[in-house]
């Protein structure tokens, strides 16, 4: 599984650099994803919050291609809305490993 699949992403927006671009930079300055803040979501109770919180992560992250940062979204996610069962803590530690994974990828091919 690919952490950033920059082919795939150029062939979304047929193949338009400058828009891929503008994508990468509203992925990495304007959507941050940051861990506490899905932290404290969790722990406050608000699972719909928390869970529309990754949605947005993850839906940038099938945007661009990045295949783990997606999955591990979704996997997430469907806990959170009790779609099905899983550790949260783990799956929020493997979806942060992931995003920040993915930013440094995304940031060294740019």
């Amino acid at each position: 599984m690919q952490i950033y699949d920059k082919k795939a992403a150029l062939e979304l927006v047929d193949n338009d650099e400058e828009l891929l671009q503008i994508l990468i930079d509203s992925f990495l300055n304007e959507n941050k994803f940051e861990k506490s803040e899905l932290e404290k979501l969790i722990s406050d109770g608000k699972m719909s919050e928390a869970a529309s919180y990754v949605h947005a992560t993850k839906g940038a992250a099938r945007q661009l291609c990045m295949e783990k940062l997606r999955d591990s979204g979704q996997k997430l996610e469907d806990v959170l809305r009790k779609k099905t069962s899983g550790d949260i803590p783990s799956l929020v530690e493997e979806m942060w490993r992931d995003y920040k994974e993915s930013v440094r990828t995304i940031c060294n091919q740019a």
